[in-house]
Formats: structure tokens, sequence, C-alpha cells
């Protein structure tokens, strides 16, 4: 079944819509959609940033003023902190998966 216009709660809890601007939350990646697909019961949509479909669910409508600032790459401090807490949330999760991998060698 496909919803070329509206579908689907996000993050912020509005409906997500085809030209957004949205962000990934696994990686911060920033595109507009493309397209609103359901597929096996989930809402899926399209981002031209990166040409890969994304869960609806994991996508954060950005705002008109933050999608200027984007693109300029001037963010505010307080998406600065949000992207400095992704890398070290990133970092913490490297961390304890290298601490199991040594632990399991025995050595």
């Amino acid at each position: 079944m496909d919803a070329d216009s509206k579908n689907g709660d996000n993050k912020n809890g509005d409906d997500i819509t085809v030209g957004d601007t949205v962000r990934y939350a696994g990686t911060g990646s920033v595109g507009k959609i493309k397209r609103i697909q359901e597929r096996d019961h989930e809402l899926w949509a399209r981002v031209d940033g990166t040409g890969l479909w994304y869960k609806v669910s994991t996508l954060e409508i950005l705002g008109e003023e933050f999608e200027q600032k984007e693109w300029d790459k001037e963010l505010t401090l307080e998406e600065l902190k949000r992207v400095e807490a992704r890398k070290m949330d990133s970092i913490s999760n490297v961390q304890q998966i290298l601490e199991v991998e040594l632990c399991e060698t025995g050595g």
C-alpha cells in the first residue's frame, strides 16, 4: 500500500508527509521525504539525502529554520549538544561491544 502525501506519527507526534525535512535518529542524516509506503504493517519513508528507506517512527520532522541552518552548517547550541550526546552514545556502545568480545576470547 502506497501513501504519497501523509502518514504516520514521528517522534514529535506530527504527521509526516512527502516533502517534509526529517532527520534519522540513528545517524543524524537529514533529507526530504520523497515517498511513504507501508510494508509488513509498518510505515516506511524514502529520504532523498541518503536514498534509503527508514521506519517513520525513527524520523524527526525538522522545522523550516533548521533546514536552512543545516545546509549552511550553522547549528544552535542545543543542536550541537544533541550531536555530541549521540557521538558519546556511539562510542560507549562500541566500547561495550569490544569489552564483550575481548572477554570472550579469554585472553
